[in-house]
């Protein structure tokens, strides 16, 4: 810029004074997003965590990438022998759950409905009573998925993310009422029938898949007890265990209400 230039800058400046703030805030404003670049950079490539809302559920990005991927899934609970023992197992292991939990349960165990959540597990619906949806009226249905709904909305303050109807019947009134994903499963361990840590083990072991969802139940002792076990075994053979809506979210399945998933597989 030469001398002529800058005389004409200035005699500007002093005709408009007020043109020099936006100038300087302009710069000022630039300098400033070109800074928030630099930043967000740098901070992404140290991400190793994504929150997901409103769900307190972690997707471990870096942990996860190459591995393959199981879901762990509990029925029938919350239940205060059993499920406290659980989700102390899976803290200490760092593990992620999800927990389809029976309305009337969870309506006498508020705590662990809440705990469950704040540590990172998915709280989802088992409906409210355990009924047979196969061999009840529609308004029975109707009514029964709506309690559950209000049970954990009030607990929560939130419906649950995704719902489980018992024995897996799933009907077009359970579809229609249930407003949110139907998650079935692809490998039963039989925890509920064998009672015994080491046919479970071995059931879910002879099923286990990449992207497989795993029913259990955490009102039984056996099965808090082959959980731990079975999550050591999952790992040592390059498993990451993560809840149902981080392997849908993985695998890029946007679920959809009324939709019944069995497995997320690659």
């Amino acid at each position: 810029m030469n001398t002529r230039d800058r005389l004409s800058f200035k005699h500007i400046f002093a005709r408009l004074p007020w043109l020099k703030i936006v100038v300087v805030v302009i710069a000022v404003i630039l300098a400033i997003l070109d800074l928030s670049n630099v930043t967000i950079s740098k901070v992404q490539d140290k991400i190793s965590v994504v929150e997901v809302a409103p769900m307190a559920h972690h997707v471990r990005v870096r942990e996860i990438e190459g591995k393959k991927l199981v879901a762990l899934t509990f029925d029938d609970g919350p239940s205060s022998a059993t499920t406290p023992a659980l989700l102390d197992l899976l803290k200490q292991k760092n593990a992620h759950a999800t927990f389809f939990m029976l309305g009337n349960r969870a309506s006498g165990n508020p705590d662990l409905v809440k705990r469950a959540e704040k540590e990172g597990h998915v709280v989802a619906s088992h409906t409210m009573y355990h009924q047979n949806f196969a061999t009840i009226s529609r308004s029975a249905i109707e009514s029964d998925l709506a309690e559950s709904r209000a049970v954990f909305n009030d607990i929560l303050g939130h419906n649950p993310a995704l719902v489980r109807p018992p024995y897996g019947n799933t009907t077009d009134v359970v579809r229609d009422n249930s407003s949110a994903p139907i998650i079935l499963w692809s490998v039963d361990t039989l925890d509920w029938k064998n009672k015994d840590v080491g046919s479970i083990l071995t059931v879910a072991k002879e099923q286990v898949h990449d992207g497989a969802i795993i029913l259990m139940h955490d009102i039984y002792e056996t099965s808090v007890e082959a959980a731990g076990n079975l999550i050591d075994t999952l790992r040592a053979d390059g498993y990451e265990l993560v809840t149902v809506s981080e392997l849908a979210d993985l695998r890029g399945v946007s679920m959809k209400d009324g939709a019944i998933y069995y497995n997320f597989r690659p």
